[in-house]
């Protein structure tokens, strides 16, 4: 059986070499997909909280008022998650 996650690091391995070598053929909007999936990562309320240097009380608010999204369930978890690049760009639109 293959291991994905040694594929995917052999992958990405020799896609990196390419990018350094400056032999990689690949178009900026494939790359700005694979660093949009890889950085789509969950977070926990707790763990999103941190990353936006702010209490719960006031995640929560920012939640009510629609300047964070929603948690989201995942199938098998009981906890809702957000995800990282999606809080980042609520940052962004937040300072403008």
């Amino acid at each position: 059986m293959i291991d994905i996650k040694k594929l995917l690091s052999s992958e990405l391995r020799k896609v990196a070499d390419k990018i350094d070598a400056g032999t990689c053929e690949m178009s900026v909007d494939e790359a700005m997909n694979i660093v949009n999936m890889l950085t789509h990562e969950p977070l926990s309320k707790e763990e999103s909280c941190k990353f936006l240097n702010v209490s719960r009380a006031t995640f929560d608010l920012h939640v009510s008022l629609g300047n964070i999204p929603k948690g989201r369930k995942r199938t098998g978890f009981k906890e809702l998650v957000w995800y990282k690049d999606e809080l980042q760009k609520c940052v962004e639109r937040l300072k403008h």
